[in-house]
């Protein structure tokens, strides 16, 4: 049994592209079983992902497994959200949305990259470390539901 595990793993393609109008509910129910992530309406998922070319989706044979949406302002590249399904933490697909997004911010000149996560966000401070991420400050009680402190993190780009 575990063979055959192995070998759908290793046969499951990752694949990263551009977010289209059709994959904002299945964004909204990533966001639905991510608390840790910012909660966004379906018009500001829409509207962000349709109109910003700072956005991506990640596909897991075909299937849409995983979201970020990031901007450019002057030559600074801002996560705004991003979230995998539970499903599918910690194979990767974090790390791939974000390379596509560090590489898109280096090919727009941008010179560092921020953004902010819960404190109690352990795995997700873990992946932006592993991508050289570094904590530079903390927002007191950022969060709501549950109230938490934000971690603001940087990346030299």
């Amino acid at each position: 049994m575990a063979a055959s595990s192995e070998a759908s793993k290793s046969a499951s393609i990752v694949t990263i592209r551009k977010p289209e109008t059709s994959d904002v509910p299945v964004v909204l129910a990533i966001l639905q079983e991510s608390p840790e992530a910012a909660a966004w309406s379906q018009e500001s998922i829409l509207q962000l992902a349709s109109a910003n070319p700072a956005a991506w989706v990640a596909e897991l044979n075909a299937v849409p497994v995983g979201f970020l949406i990031g901007r450019i302002a002057a030559d600074e590249f801002e996560i705004l959200n991003m979230a995998v399904s539970g499903a599918h933490r910690r194979n990767g697909i974090g790390s791939k949305l974000l390379e596509s997004a560090l590489e898109f911010s280096r090919n727009a000149s941008c010179a560092r990259a921020y953004l902010e996560v819960r404190a109690s966000n352990e795995p997700a401070i873990a992946l932006y470390a592993r991508h050289g991420f570094i904590e530079f400050s903390r927002r007191a009680r950022y969060y709501r539901d549950p109230v938490e402190d934000a971690l603001l993190l940087s990346l030299s780009l």
